[in-house]
């Protein structure tokens, strides 16, 4: 693997990271507002549209930073000689 390989590959799994967190903070604010809203509270009204969008942008980029990273290898055409042994009919 090259250096730019390893270094993608970091990247995109520290933005997968991110986004997961991002993604579960987001999801814990929509939990909170719908407590509330169940309870019939009052809660100030948050909107985790934002870090949920971010969450999404970082996931795909870092999904995709992965798939550059990883890559796939390229097949390797094996050459094999074989000698026959001539046999001869009598």
């Amino acid at each position: 693997m090259k250096i730019i390989s390893k270094l993608t590959v970091w990247l995109g799994i520290l933005l997968a990271i991110a986004g997961t967190v991002v993604g579960l903070w987001g999801g814990w604010i929509a939990y909170r507002q719908f407590l509330a809203l169940d309870a019939l509270r009052s809660a100030p009204t948050d909107k985790p549209a934002w870090q949920l969008f971010a969450a999404g942008l970082a996931l795909l980029l870092g999904g995709f930073l992965i798939g550059l990273g990883v890559g796939k290898t390229p097949k390797r055409v094996v050459t094999t000689t074989t000698t026959e042994t001539p046999t001869t009919d009598a």
